[in-house]
């Protein structure tokens, strides 16, 4: 199989969305007619409303994938939007207006919902878009919408062969991450926080990560707890080959040895918590 190049993104640019963010209170603080405040709130104002089935109550611990690997809060849910559903959010993502919100970080593009990442502070309501799916992932029990109910959301755009360097969260979105792939595939990794080698830096003996997880278009990932503390990247591949560090590989439907092609695009929207 191809082997994955040791290149990597980077986390996302806080520089960069934070000038964004900047740009985007001083156009709506004096009013002008163009710019990135208003082309926000075009996007809000003609972005799609998704309508999502009802959804159920459901046992995480149905879906605790991080046990095999001695990883506390890693959760893993197939299928969690229908195709029709994954249009619909696809659509709301590119809704006229809502080009303004994306920044590139190296090899993906993200667009930041809420207000800065890096920030505590919550500056705006989610789209219709994000609401709706987060009120699925609400109503089936993933999230506490009365103490821990996200009001930020980043959607990072990955053009393969990209990926993201193995990096950790910090406190700033404590005590939980709600991923929702879309479109394509990929290998996420899950490394020690402390500073030891990934497989990303050039050594003689590579090392293995702790636990991956691969994330099929639709599924929903959940990482809490200990899984928290923990490093995650995306290696830089066209092909990720499945290892005995798959933790979900059974329910994904591949096998060890298994190559999985990402496809051209893969988007994830990522919900978080700020402010306590």
């Amino acid at each position: 199989g191809r082997r994955a190049s040791k290149v990597r993104d980077m986390p996302v640019d806080m520089k960069a969305l934070l000038a964004r963010e900047r740009e985007r209170r001083r156009a709506a603080a004096s009013g002008e007619p163009a710019g990135a405040a208003t082309a926000s709130s075009s996007a809000a104002a003609t972005a799609p409303v998704v309508m999502m089935a009802p959804r159920a109550k459901i046992s995480l611990r149905d879906f605790d994938v991080g046990a095999r690997a001695g990883v506390r809060g890693l959760h893993y849910l197939p299928d969690f939007i229908s195709p029709d559903e994954e249009r619909a959010v696809l659509a709301g993502i590119h809704a006229p207006g809502a080009e303004s919100r994306w920044v590139r970080s190296g090899r993906r593009r993200v667009a930041n919902y809420g207000g800065v990442p890096s920030s505590s502070e919550v500056t705006e309501p989610l789209p219709p878009f994000a609401a709706s799916l987060l009120r699925a992932i609400a109503d089936a029990g993933i999230v506490d919408e009365r103490t821990t109910m996200p009001n930020h959301m980043l959607v990072n755009e990955y053009v393969a062969p990209a990926g993201i360097s193995p990096h950790n969260d910090g406190d700033v979105y404590h005590p939980h991450v709600a991923i929702v792939t879309l479109e394509g595939a990929a290998l996420m990794d899950f490394w020690p926080n402390d500073g030891s080698a990934t497989a990303d830096e050039q050594t003689d003996d590579p090392p293995s990560p702790i636990a991956q997880v691969l994330l099929r278009p639709r599924s929903l990932l959940l990482y809490t707890g200990d899984a928290y503390g923990l490093r995650h990247g995306i290696r830089h591949a066209d092909v990720d080959v499945v290892t005995d560090r798959c933790v979900n590989a059974e329910i994904a439907g591949v096998a060890v040895g298994d190559e999985v092609r990402r496809g051209r695009v893969r988007y994830s929207v990522v919900f978080v918590r700020k402010g306590r």
